[in-house]
């Protein structure tokens, strides 16, 4: 269960910190309105994902066990890829502009952030391919250990984003830009790691 949580919590905290439409939503959500905002947005996974993960568990649950191995060991690569991606986007990451635009409701934020994530092919393509294959497996072995991996996730994913969102709120000088490249690249340098993880326990695993 250890293993799954800590899967889960550095696929999550990976997620939350790259450069991405909802984490630009965030802190535009902050900067344009008030802290609760940015706290909203941030948490939009958590309504959205609902209609990914049960659309995607439903599938990958109908699936042989046969055919979860090797979509783990294709998770394994994806994950690699994403690593590698972020690191490259990190070295040049920068935060939106602060600038003074008139503060928005709440509400028509936290929609758009729903809508965005709903649609991006991020969530998707990170359950099909990675997250949903582990998640089914760790549910046939142990129950626990796959709700530790998706709690992980989502206390990482939400909980990177909501600090984000806080650092901007109380200035940038909290977080310069130097400071966040560092924060992104460290995030893809642990998925390579993660990725590298899961390829061993892939050989060593049943085929």
């Amino acid at each position: 269960m250890f293993a799954a949580l800590a899967t889960g919590l550095g696929v999550g905290l990976a997620a939350g910190v790259s450069p991405g439409p909802l984490l630009f939503l965030v802190i535009t959500a902050t900067l344009s309105g008030r802290l609760a905002n940015g706290l909203a947005v941030a948490a939009a996974p958590l309504l959205s994902d609902v209609i990914v993960v049960g659309v995607t568990l439903a599938t990958l649950g109908t699936l042989p066990s046969g055919w979860l191995t090797w979509l783990e060991l294709v998770g394994a690569g994806v994950v690699a890829a994403i690593g590698v991606q972020t690191i490259r986007e990190g070295r040049t990451a920068a935060l939106p502009g602060s600038g003074d635009p008139a503060p928005q409701p709440l509400g028509p934020a936290l929609r758009r952030a729903v809508l965005v994530n709903l649609t991006s092919p991020h969530p998707w393509l990170t359950w099909a391919a990675v997250l949903g294959p582990l998640t089914v497996s760790a549910w046939r072995e142990e129950p626990a250990a796959a709700v530790a991996l998706v709690a992980g996730f989502y206390a990482t994913l939400v909980g990177s984003k909501a600090a984000l969102a806080a650092a901007v709120h109380r200035g940038r000088r909290r977080l310069a830009p130097a400071a966040y490249r560092r924060i992104v690249v460290g995030a893809g340098a642990a998925l390579v790691a993660l990725a590298a993880a899961m390829g061993v326990r892939w050989l060593l695993g049943p085929h």
